[in-house]
């Protein structure tokens, strides 16, 4: 495979920065909701692999740079209608909308998208998106960051990289639909509206399985693999919880509308299955669906209510109280139903979409398949841990891997 490199390494990508700003005659602060001001953080990764019709006519230079115009003008627009995100947080309790703006950039690729394609590496993928977010603290200064990569071939890869403390994984979905339609003229765009702080007033934190879903099977099946490994590393089963993160958008009372934007989500936790407890899939899926359906429009009401804060201190206390006693904590995160495929910037849908390899350990994200016939699962784990992991028998029976062709 070809290799790739930008600014931060040493080979044949070739990358430009500009910081853009976008947000003029817009209010000058955004209040945060208290949902905003306790984890989750980092950032959130999406890399959107266009293959502009056709993988192998090579790319010409006059129309990549009036591609790569488009994006910047509509980009333009789609920010002044989510404004927040060109802002930066100020002491943790609002947004400051001061016209800093985002960071873009741009980098040639020296090789094909379909080169890509065939055989996807995380250390190359890495180098799509526009910061490095290998760290427990954010090294963004900019709330958004955009890298457009175009490929000799003409194929492009979007790669973004959003402070997870602004938006959750639907609102930043839709962002990117609506910088897309925006991109190739469509109006039939819902504006983004940021109700957080009226549901979740910020707070002075100084003191402070019948019909299984196809996300609970195969979390279950995933969780049991994963438990597995330790028990393989060990020779005994190690205690492990599982946290789900759940969008309140459709749970609150009344349920949100699709444009309301933020960070509105939350984590479900699965106790710990224990040597005397079965571990089969329907066990653990029932326990994760319980977990869940505990994030109810009642679970929502005393979040918002006055004592919303130690509600939710709680719920994290929960499952941080474990980690020093060596209970594994696996994180899942489900992105399959935010319709990252119909981004359509008017040279036709993601031919693929990646996120990248994260800075915690045992994270799972679910990403749908490009034609929804199934989920692809982002899994990071201690490299020891997935080599015991990938070759477990049931995990692989299930498994199928995806032409490009």
């Amino acid at each position: 495979m070809a290799s790739i490199s930008q600014a931060r390494s040493s080979s044949i990508l070739t990358l430009h920065q500009s910081r853009s700003s976008f947000t003029s005659l817009i209010s000058s602060t955004t209040i945060f909701a208290d949902l905003h001001q306790v984890p989750p953080s980092g950032t959130l990764v999406t890399t959107l692999f266009q293959t502009t019709g056709v993988v192998s006519i090579p790319a010409q230079s006059s129309n990549a740079t009036e591609r790569i115009n488009q994006l910047k003008i509509s980009l333009s627009q789609a920010l002044t209608l989510i404004y927040p995100l060109a802002g930066r947080v100020r002491e943790n309790l609002f947004i400051e909308c001061n016209d800093e703006g985002v960071d873009f950039l741009e980098a040639k690729v020296n090789c094909t998208l379909l080169e890509i394609l065939n055989q996807p590496e995380v250390s190359m993928l890495d180098q799509f998106l526009p910061h490095d977010y290998h760290c427990n603290k954010s090294s963004m200064e900019a709330q958004l960051a955009i890298q457009v990569n175009i490929f000799s071939c003409g194929g492009m890869a979007i790669g973004t990289c959003a402070l997870h403390k602004i938006v959750d994984g639907g609102t930043f979905s839709s962002f990117l639909n609506m910088w897309a339609e925006i991109t190739r003229g469509a109006g039939d765009y819902l504006s983004p509206i940021f109700p957080g702080p009226n549901l979740f007033p910020p707070r002075d934190l100084s003191g402070l399985v019948p019909s299984p879903t196809r996300i609970e099977v195969v979390s279950a099946l995933i969780w049991k693999c994963a438990m597995e490994v330790s028990k393989a590393r060990s020779g005994s089963l190690s205690p492990s919880i599982m946290t789900h993160a759940v969008d309140l958008h459709p749970r609150n009372d009344p349920p949100l509308p699709k444009c309301a934007a933020g960070n509105l989500s939350w984590l479900a936790i699965a106790p710990a299955p224990t040597m005397e407890r079965p571990r089969e899939l329907h066990h653990l899926a029932n326990e994760i669906r319980n977990a869940i359906k505990k994030i109810d429009k009642e679970y929502i009401r005393k979040m918002q209510g006055e004592n919303g804060f130690s509600v939710m201190s709680d719920s994290l206390k929960q499952s941080g109280e474990l980690v020093p006693k060596n209970v594994e904590v696996f994180r899942f995160i489900n992105w399959a139903n935010y319709r990252l495929y119909e981004a359509d910037f008017g040279w036709g849908k993601p031919f693929w979409v990646s996120t990248a390899a994260l800075a915690f350990k045992n994270i799972i994200i679910f990403i749908e398949t490009r034609l929804n016939s199934g989920l692809e699962a982002w899994v990071t784990m201690e490299e020891q841990d997935m080599d015991i992991f990938e070759q477990n028998q049931e995990l692989r029976s299930f498994v199928s891997s995806i032409e490009y062709v």
